[in-house]
């Protein structure tokens, strides 16, 4: 079969990251990391993934979740179009959030997103391309980059 094969790699590399990508145009994917150190520091407190809306200058909690952590990814659905966010790792304390680890801010794009489809190994035929965007939306990636479509 030519299938890829896993064998051989680590369930983790040991790192401490949040990913916040956009999936639709009413749905943020975040994935993360956690070290061993740091799993066992939060395992005696109450952690969340919060997801942070930008309002004027600042963010602001949008909602709040408790995923359990070895699954490492969660999907916030029904962000709105249009809006920045970010997500923050973190813990309760006394009523107040700790962010430990913050991903960078996407821009969801409003309009519809669409795949760009072609056969594996053959050449597209002239005019099937569709935009991964609406032309002129800002499409935010969690590495900071903000490309145009």
């Amino acid at each position: 079969m030519g299938g890829v094969s896993t064998k051989g790699l680590p369930p983790g590399y040991g790192e401490n990251t949040l990913v916040l990508l956009v999936q639709k145009t009413n749905v943020l994917f975040a994935y993360w990391e956690i070290s061993q150190a740091v799993r066992q520091f939060l395992k005696e407190k109450h952690a969340d993934i919060r997801l942070c809306r930008l309002t004027k200058d600042r963010y602001i909690e949008y909602l709040s979740v408790s995923p359990a952590f070895p699954t490492g990814n969660f999907y916030f659905e029904g962000v709105i179009s249009g809006d920045t966010y970010r997500c923050e790792l973190g813990w309760w304390d006394n009523g107040e959030f700790h962010p430990l680890l913050c991903s960078q801010p996407v821009i969801v794009p409003s309009g519809t997103i669409t795949v760009k489809l072609s056969a594996c190994g053959k050449r597209k035929p002239a005019g099937k391309e569709t935009a991964l965007a609406a032309a002129g939306d800002t499409v935010g990636v969690s590495s900071g980059v903000a490309r145009r479509a």
